[in-house]
């Protein structure tokens, strides 16, 4: 089970590199995902392993098919016995084409 929300703000409009009507993006994500939904059968006690993440970043669209995208990734993942949970971070570079 899990979800996620992303939001993406239009920063700025105009020619870039030659790219007429190129688009820089501010984005964030933030994501909820639980792996194991319920309750161990032998001692009742909720199943761990979620991970809860938030991701901003920035990109560009320099055509409307074409995304370039830069995330900083910080996300909380408990293991399956539900101890505290592992902060790790890290960043995150992508490249789309639509076609």
């Amino acid at each position: 089970m899990g979800g996620f929300l992303d939001v993406v703000q239009p920063i700025v409009r105009q020619n870039i590199f030659g790219f007429e009507r190129s688009v820089i993006n501010g984005v964030c994500r933030f994501e909820y995902v639980d792996w194991n939904v319920g309750e161990f059968d032998e001692t009742g006690e909720g199943i761990g392993e979620y991970i809860v993440a938030v991701v901003p970043g920035i990109s560009w669209r320099p055509t409307t098919q074409t995304v370039i995208r830069l995330n900083y990734r910080y996300n909380w993942q408990t293991d399956l016995l539900g101890n505290p949970p592992s902060k790790t971070a890290g960043f995150q570079f992508g490249f789309s084409s639509y076609f």
